[in-house]
């Protein structure tokens, strides 16, 4: 999900977090297959993959928010993130229907922030140049809270298959900016 502060990579330095987000984006990827791969898993199964995974990429965007133009924004984001995905962990003995919800009131309040957090960043830059992927994945995650909540019961095994996908692709984003910061000299 550290696709809220993205700058032109070719203003980018080379950064020290790159094997950081390398590492945190190959295992934000695994957890986004293991959630496809195995949508009808007992409710603490569904529920320790999505807390983990949770908590991996509020990390990742707080590391993240070191080289943020929104720095604060992004840091929230992050925070929010992990801190939803304690919450997920802690909780024994949950049912799929309060996994259900509990990921689609986060994915709903993290998609606000995301939205909000990009709309000030373009503020900021007064463009609005790169905005469009960030306020879609925004989009994506309120329209997939919506739906947890309103039909818990039935979109638990949908919803495990999508938010493994948007992992997968949050996953694949993370190693991706990881490799474009990493210094020159490495191949």
């Amino acid at each position: 999900m550290a696709t809220i502060y993205r700058q032109h990579r070719r203003q980018q330095a080379p950064s020290a977090l790159w094997p950081a987000l390398l590492l945190l984006g190959a295992a934000v990827t695994v957890l986004g297959l293991l959630l496809i791969t195995n949508p009808f898993a007992t409710a603490r199964t569904l529920a320790v993959l999505a807390g983990v995974a949770l908590v991996l990429s509020g990390i990742s965007e707080t590391i993240a928010a070191v080289r943020s133009e929104n720095t604060a924004g992004t840091a929230l984001f992050g925070i929010m993130l992990a801190l939803g995905g304690v919450i997920v962990l802690l909780w024994p003995g949950v049912t799929l229907r309060v996994v259900a919800l509990l990921v689609g009131a986060i994915l709903i309040i993290t998609g606000v922030v995301r939205a909000l957090v990009t709309w000030a960043s373009r503020s900021s830059r007064g463009t609005g140049r790169g905005i469009a992927g960030p306020l879609a994945l925004a989009a994506l995650s309120v329209v997939l809270g919506v739906l947890a909540l309103t039909w818990p019961g039935t979109t638990i095994m949908v919803l495990a298959v999508i938010f493994g996908i948007q992992l997968i692709v949050t996953g694949v984003t993370e190693i991706a900016l990881g490799l474009a910061l990493r210094p020159h000299g490495h191949s």
